[in-house]
This record gives structure tokens, C-alpha cells and sequence, in this order.
């Protein structure tokens, strides 16, 4: 499998999303929303984005404070974490505003579990309104909705969606190898094998190159994959 992030249509939308966001007019706030199921893509879109702008890249945890949000953040920045909360804040708000460094925050849905971790993520925005990121599940959404101060900075939503056979067809040209190619009932096998989700797709074309490599074919068929599983075991008859 090629070393490639396949541009599908969640990767294009967050793409245009953080787009609209350097573009934005005077007066539209700078954050936007990243959500939907676990295995859709999200980080894989959200870290080939933040290496393309030389991001800040965080991953929240279960068992985060404040201060350790923080000092993740500062270390990401390449530097020692202070011992307050505030001097932290400060340097973030400081190397954000000096270089423009957008905020990617992954796993936010643990944000939502402490208010005063919320509150400070929205302290660095309206101390710099240079873009944050948010990355979370599909819960999110109406969840952060409760949160008037911090859903009003929202400008930008996008909702990570199950992948449809042209996503699995354009994901089949970036990442197999060379010489290569899948028939469509293959494909649509292998879609609606993973209901659309990107983790299991990206292993069921390893699964299949692997058999073309293997078998030396180029155009590999239904027929050639047969009644295997894509992941995990094979169903009971």
C-alpha cells in the first residue's frame, strides 16, 4: 500500500472547511467542528492537514485537567511547561499570535467533561483567532450546542460520513499499488462489507493487494476474492 492520503470527499470537505477559515470575513469566528463515528478518517485527515500548515497538535485524554491540556500543548510548541496554568496560556497565546500556528484538538469530546478545560480552549482562540480545530465523535455536536459561548465561535462543521463507492474507488487509485486494478463489484463487495468506514476499508484493500501480489493479478474480481472476510473472522455457515 502506498504511503498516500486519498483526497474522498471527508478529506476534500475538511480541506474547504479550514479554508474557509483563513478566508473568513472580520466579525466570523475561527473555530471549527470535526465530528462523526469512530473510524471514519478524522485523524488521518486532521494530521495530513496540520503537517501541511505547520499545526499544533494536541490529543485530548480521559483523565486530562487544565494544566495538563496545557503543557501538552506548550511541549508541542517545543517548550517546558510552566508550573501556572496562566503562564501557560500566555506562551500558547503568544506563539500562536507570532507565527499563526492553527490548533488541532483530537479525542474533544473529553473537553466536554470539564468546563473550565473548554473555557480555556476558548480563551486561546479569542486571545489570538488564529483557527482551533476540533476533532470528536459523533456526539459532539449536540453535546458542545449546550455551550452557548464556545458554539457561537463555531463557524465551520463538517460531518465525517461513511464512505460511498466513489470514496472506496478514488481510495483504491491512491493507495494500491501500481498495476493494480479493482472491478467495481469488488469494490461495492468491500464498502458495503465495512458500511463505509475508512479503518476497514484501508485494511480490506491491503487484504486484497496482498492476494493480487500474491496470485499475480491485475484486475482482481469478486470472483477472485470469493467469501473471505475483509476483517475479522469468517462468519459461521
Amino acid at each position: 500500500m502506498k504511503p498516500a492520503v486519498a483526497p474522498v470527499k471527508n478529506v476534500s470537505a475538511t480541506q474547504i472547511a479550514f479554508q474557509n477559515l483563513l478566508q473568513r470575513s472580520y466579525g466570523v469566528p475561527g473555530i471549527a467542528l470535526l465530528h462523526g463515528p469512530s473510524g471514519q478518517g478524522k485523524t488521518t485527515a486532521t494530521t495530513y492537514l496540520y503537517n501541511q500548515v505547520n499545526g499544533i497538535y494536541v490529543s485530548a485524554r480521559a483523565h486530562d485537567s487544565t494544566s495538563s491540556l496545557v503543557s501538552r500543548i506548550v511541549e508541542e510548541l517545543g517548550a517546558s511547561p510552566m508550573h501556572r496554568i496562566s503562564k501557560c496560556v500566555d506562551y500558547i497565546i503568544e506563539q500562536m499570535s507570532m507565527y499563526e500556528r492553527p490548533l488541532f484538538i483530537d479525542e474533544a469530546d473529553y473537553l466536554m467533561n470539564d468546563s473550565r478545560m473548554l473555557d480555556t480552549v476558548r480563551d486561546i482562540y479569542d486571545g489570538t483567532e488564529v483557527p482551533v480545530i476540533l476533532i470528536g465523535m459523533d456526539q459532539i455536536a449536540r453535546r458542545i450546542s449546550t455551550r452557548k459561548q464556545f458554539y457561537n465561535r463555531i463557524s465551520e462543521w463538517v460531518e465525517f460520513k461513511p464512505a460511498d463507492l466513489e470514496d472506496v474507488q478514488i481510495m483504491a487509485n491512491y493507495l494500491l499499488e501500481d498495476g493494480i486494478v479493482l472491478e467495481e463489484a469488488l469494490l461495492d463487495h468491500l464498502r458495503r462489507s465495512a458500511c463505509g468506514e475508512m479503518r476497514r476499508l484501508v485494511i480490506g484493500l491491503s487484504k486484497i493487494e496482498a492476494l493480487a501480489i500474491a496470485n499475480e493479478i491485475e484486475l482482481v474480481t469478486l470472483d477472485d476474492w470469493g467469501d473471505q472476510p475483509f476483517h475479522g473472522l469468517r462468519q459461521p455457515t
